[in-house]
Parts: structure tokens; sequence; C-alpha cells
């Protein structure tokens, strides 16, 4: 693209010189091959310049691959409008100090703008990293070789790690209660996260002013349960048959509707508790139950008042007695008894 300007301005083409020179003189003459000159300058320069339909639509300028067009200010604030107002966002943001401050540019969909984030509003800038100020993790240092929560404290306003304190422990993504052995001071099993009570390592439990709904927790076969203490009652078997006595007769009231024989062991043979009870019932109106000690086991009765080894007495039908063990090889009897 070209610009026109005369071929000379020596006079040979610029015509108003010519006009000074005096007549007769040859370069006073305007001849047709100068007027072709400045006419070629001129198509030239009107050939090589843009002109009305040069101007670009909004398509070609929205598009922005075309350069064989010219772009007019209105058309240039339309592009800038385009693509919901981005790139007029953007400059409105530069001229308004944006890139006087470090900011992160953002889109704020509400408003339909583009926005700035400025590192007053919860983030901090440094060394070319970007974090998040009002969480607190710029305070967040490695927490070594250790289990950590991460919590937020309301207090600092902050995050924090937090330690899992005595009994609590993290298994993988888990946080769970830490395995413990029954012991005097806590008397509770926690296996992989699931608790029982265990009182066996307690050398005494005792109970004052017990009331009647006062609970105790027992194992029962495997399964810890609570029960009142009104509901320590016997257990109740029926349909006893002669046998010798066992550890599963202990503290239970045992029922007959039979002729039978009960034995009572020696302790080396089938070692009983001390201070064990059993309830005995001949529920007959007319069968007998012979209770007998074992050969060396003492059975203390008011038929022995000093007691006697391998002695034997009778509970009568429809009688009741109680049995108790009182020493390692001796058995009292009272009740409804014979010789």
């Amino acid at each position: 693209m070209s610009d026109y300007t005369r071929a000379n301005t020596d006079g040979a083409t610029h015509f108003t010189q010519r006009d000074a020179r005096s007549t007769g003189d040859a370069d006073k003459v305007v001849v047709g091959a100068h007027f072709d000159a400045e006419y070629e300058a001129i198509v030239t320069a009107i050939a090589t310049k843009y002109d009305s339909n040069d101007i670009s639509s909004q398509a070609q300028a929205e598009g922005l691959t075309l350069d064989t067009v010219l772009l007019t200010p209105h058309t240039l604030n339309d592009v800038l409008i385009d693509n919901a107002g981005i790139l007029k966002d953007l400059q409105a943001l530069l001229v308004a100090g944006f890139s006087a401050a470090d900011a992160v540019l953002g889109w704020d969909d509400s408003a339909g703008a583009a926005i700035g984030f400025t590192f007053t509003d919860g983030l901090a800038f440094g060394d070319g990293v970007i974090t998040l100020e009002h969480l607190g993790f710029e305070n967040l240092e490695d927490p070594g070789d250790f289990d950590r929560l991460l919590f937020w404290d309301a207090t600092t306003d902050s995050l924090q790690w937090l330690q899992p304190f005595h009994g609590i422990e993290t298994a993988g993504t888990q946080l769970r209660l830490a395995d413990h052995a029954a012991d005097v001071a806590v008397p509770i099993t926690i296996v992989d996260g699931v608790f029982d009570i265990d009182l066996t390592s307690l050398t005494t439990l005792e109970g004052n002013a017990l009331a009647a709904t006062d609970l105790f927790y027992v194992n029962n076969g495997g399964v810890s349960e609570a029960i009142e203490y009104q509901g320590l009652g016997f257990i109740v078997q029926t349909g006893m048959g002669t046998q010798t006595l066992a550890a599963a007769d202990m503290n239970t009231v045992m029922e007959f509707t039979a002729t039978s024989t009960l034995t009572l062991p020696l302790n080396a043979t089938t070692a009983l508790p001390i201070g064990a009870c059993i309830l005995l019932n001949m529920k007959h109106a007319t069968q007998e139950l012979t209770i007998t000690a074992a050969a060396s086991v003492t059975l203390v009765s008011i038929h022995h008042p000093a007691g006697a080894a391998a002695a034997s007495d009778t509970l009568v039908a429809g009688g009741g007695a109680v049995l108790i063990k009182t020493a390692a090889d001796v058995w009292m009897l009272s009740g409804d008894i014979t010789t």
C-alpha cells in the first residue's frame, strides 16, 4: 500500500512552476507524458488503499483471523463486549488498578463479570506460591513421623494438627479405639475397635448399700450383659437325676422328680468353689433324694453335727434343702432331711 506523491518537484511535472518560465521555454510546455506519469502514481495509490468495503464485519472482527480488513473503534468495542464481556472486564480491571497489586483473576458468575481476588481476601503470595491464608494452611508444618488429624481451631480461627490422644489411634483411613488389655485400673478390653468389659483382673469387687435396681455387669457366654441386683437369682435346673455335683450346678436350684442320688465329689477330682450354694428340691409326693459324700468328703448336717466322712442324708418327698461347700472337702446340708 503506497501514498500518492508528485512524481517530480523540480518542475518537470510540477506544473505550477512551469507558469513562471519564459514563453518559448521547452520546460514551459506540458505534454501528455507528464500527465500519464502523475495519473499512474495516483492510480497506484488509490488501488493499494483501503476503501469503505474493507471495513470488517462484527463476525470478521470476532474471528480474529483476517489481516485484509480494517477494524473500527466501534467494532473493537463490540469485540471487547463479546465472550460475556470478559475482554472489556479485563480492560476495566486494568484501568481500575488491578495490575497495581498482586491478584488472582476469577469469574463472578452472579455479577457476570471478571473479578480480581486480591491477597486481602484470604490469599497469601510469596516465593511464587499462593496459599489460603485465612484457613491457616501456611501455618501447618510437616507433622513428622506421627499420625495427625487436621481440625479447625475456632479459638485461633485456623487449621491445626491434632495428635490422637491416649486410647485413640489411626488404622489406615480410620480413627478407632486403640487395642487395650484389661487391667485393674481399666477393666476393659478393646480389640480392633470393639470393646468389652473384663473384670477378671479385679482383685476385689465390693457393693455397699445396694438397691434392687443397681446393675451388675456379667459375662453371659462371651456377651457382656447388665443385670439388676434383684435379678441375681438362682438358675433353676429341672428334670435332675442321679449324678455327681459339677461346676454347672453351683448357685442353682436343682429340681428332682424321681428317686435319685446326688454325690458330693472329692475336691481333688472336681474342684468346686468354696462358698458355692445349691438349693435342692424334691418335687415328688413319695420319691426321695439321697445326698451322699464321696470317700474322704465330710458331710455336716443336723444328723452329723461334727461332720462325718462319706456320710449320707435323705431329702424327703416334697422337701427342700440347702447345700453349701464350706471347705475343700466339707459340705453343709440343712433342710427337710432324714438319715
